[in-house]
């Protein structure tokens, strides 16, 4: 996930209950003897979890809840690490010392940990606890949590994508409903820029380029009406005429605004900032395609700021899929290589389905709850800020793209073709779309896909 539960101090806290983990190579196919019962006395057992979280409020929020958990189960006790990327994991799995649990920002390599055998399928575990994913989870998360016959990781809060205007620019260019087509985006975009005297641009409309913000999300298929992948695990770029609409679109608002200024713009935005410098609460972009989490901050640093919040525009003739989105989250690992199998996945249920831990943990990172329980119960969910969010995640038609055991490569290719094209390096579209998709196929082949 993008910003899903981001943060928290790099300390090492011991004491605290765990999370769902990822863990050194290994059998994949160990079995449960049975599952673990809340009310039963056990073994006291330290399990060790690693979380990509480092912001100050995440790390007190995770010790908060663990704390619970362990006065709850006090023969559960775990070492809580914060600040450990992808990459760290990987390394303490190749050293054979990986964490029992693991914790990621982003679902990309949930197939490639599933498929060398670095996490451990959760399957028998959820068998054996009697948890039905399909009726715990919204469908969404089950995209992006498993490969295959295998359910590799569990959801951790999640992110939904949307676009956020500017009420007051609207009525001022005489836009009185947000736009529900990309052709009415660009439309609306147009009306809403506003140049300076000397001809430089003083607010943009939108701006769509990739490397923008979390644009690269537009550019996955839930805005244009189609498949990453096919049914047969193939790239669909040269197969499906929607991809090159998607590019057509794009580089008309590119070239409306001049591919040097939008450079100047993404120049002076990015990294992206969530205070008050944000393009959007400066009055530099009338509309922004972002995540929830936004919504929270601007309550924090603008909290006066006239904003609406709607599904982002989706390709003209894919209307059947306006009010979905690109969603996707953090995602919990059990290590394969985990020693304490039974009650790692014991504190992973606990986390990741219990309701008052996964609501209070949204109410603090800005995060949306990935649980049907926690999102009927969840106290922002009728907000009218919120509630776009939360339908986007519950619309059946979003979703990220299949995972593949490429891990980040597939969309590491994808975004640097996207840009070449954005900046006049690759001329003809079809062409691109043929050999990049060529290009992720033979990534994929290659990994075992």
């Amino acid at each position: 996930m993008f910003k899903a539960i981001t943060g928290a101090t790099a300390v090492t806290a011991a004491g605290v209950l765990l999370l769902a983990g990822c863990t050194s190579t290994g059998s994949t196919s160990s079995q449960p003897d049975s599952a673990i019962s809340p009310g039963a006395s056990h073994k006291a057992t330290t399990v060790t979890v690693w979380t990509f979280n480092h912001l100050p409020n995440e790390v007190a929020a995770f010790k908060a809840t663990l704390s619970r958990l362990h006065a709850k189960y006090p023969w559960l006790t775990v070492k809580f690490v914060p600040n450990k990327d992808d990459a760290a994991y990987a390394k303490a799995v190749a050293a054979g010392d990986p964490p029992d649990v693991f914790i990621s920002s982003t679902p990309d390599n949930v197939a490639k940990f599933c498929y060398n055998g670095t996490v451990a399928d959760l399957s028998p575990y959820l068998s054996s606890a009697k948890i039905d994913t399909a009726r715990t989870f919204p469908p969404a998360t089950l995209v992006y949590t498993r490969y295959q016959s295998k359910q590799c990781a569990l959801p951790l809060l999640t992110d939904a994508f949307a676009l956020y205007y500017n009420k007051k620019m609207f009525a001022a260019a005489g836009i009185t409903k947000a736009p529900t087509t990309l052709a009415e985006l660009t439309a609306d975009a147009k009306k809403l820029t506003v140049k300076n005297a000397d001809g430089s641009i003083k607010t943009y409309g939108f701006v769509p380029r990739s490397d923008y913000d979390v644009n690269r999300y537009l550019f996955v298929g839930a805005h244009s009406g189609t498949e990453f992948y096919g049914k047969d695990g193939r790239t669909t770029f040269a197969a499906d005429p929607k991809w090159r609409q998607l590019l057509a679109w794009d580089q008309d608002l590119i070239d409306y605004y001049g591919t040097a200024n939008v450079q100047k713009f993404v120049g002076r935005y990015q990294p992206h900032a969530d205070d008050a410098g944000n393009p959007l609460l400066s009055g530099a972009a009338a509309m922004e395609y972002d995540g929830e989490w936004h919504v929270g901050e601007i309550a924090t640093e603008k909290k006066n700021f006239d904003y609406g919040v709607v599904p982002m525009p989706v390709l003209d003739g894919s209307s059947g899929t306006y009010g979905a989105g690109s969603t996707l989250g953090t995602v919990a690992y059990l290590s394969a290589g985990s020693k304490h199998k039974q009650e790692a996945f014991f504190a992973l249920q606990q986390l990741t389905t219990d309701t008052t831990f996964l609501n209070t943990l949204a109410d603090t990172v800005y995060n949306i709850p990935t649980t049907f329980a926690a999102l009927k119960a969840w106290d922002k969910r009728d907000d009218p800020h919120w509630k776009p969010f939360v339908d986007i995640f519950e619309n059946t038609h979003s979703s990220y793209k299949a995972v593949t055991p490429a891990g980040v490569e597939d969309m590491d290719t994808w975004r640097a073709f996207l840009l070449d094209y954005e900046q006049g390096k690759t001329k003809d579209a079809a062409s691109g779309l043929a050999t990049v998709g060529k290009k992720i196929d033979s990534l994929n082949s290659e990994s075992g896909q």
